[in-house]
């Protein structure tokens, strides 16, 4: 404030040692104006001084907070990127780890059914070879058959067809009884 009147009274002063003589206008026809001008602006700047401060201390404040909650979100930014960082790196050592229990499963898979096939063509051999003697028994049992009632029939026939057959026969079964 001071400056500005300094300023003021200096432009005055020169102007009045260079007008001497009675020119068409002066620096003093603007001191009204100049007073005006020093009135309003210092009423404005006395008035609106308190809510100015308080518009840029908030503003402050608001900066501050948003610098704030900036720093905080890029640490929360930088603990993910740390943490998908981690996952990528563990990703490589995952899928390692997924394909050999899948090749180690595979072979468990490879063992077992090898292990099962062998054993079902041991068992299938083993009920062949019951099958093929349980034929075999039957067909013999069947032949036997055969073969004893074809004996009994061609007995039969050379009985009937020789009279002193059957009468030794039929005595020999009556001798029996």
């Amino acid at each position: 404030m001071n400056k500005l009147f300094l300023v003021l009274l200096s432009l005055i002063v020169t102007t009045e040692i260079f007008a001497a003589g009675g020119g068409t206008g002066t620096i003093m026809d603007l001191r009204f104006p100049a007073i005006n001008f020093i009135l309003l602006f210092g009423t404005l700047g006395f008035i609106l001084r308190k809510p100015l401060k308080e518009m840029f201390d908030k503003n402050a404040e608001d900066v501050t907070s948003l610098f704030g909650l900036a720093e905080e979100k890029d640490k929360e930014a930088q603990i993910r990127l740390e943490e998908y960082k981690r996952k990528l790196d563990n990703l490589e050592s995952e899928k390692n780890k997924i394909i050999a229990e899948a090749e180690q499963s595979a072979d468990n898979f490879s063992k077992t059914h090898a292990a099962e096939t062998d054993e079902l063509i041991v068992r299938l051999h083993s009920d062949a070879k019951g099958r093929v003697e349980g034929e075999s028994a039957q067909m013999n049992r069947n032949l036997s058959a055969t073969l004893l009632d074809e004996v009994i029939n061609k007995v039969k026939e050379k009985i009937n067809g020789d009279k002193g057959l059957q009468d030794k026969a039929t005595k020999k079964l009556v001798s029996q009884i």
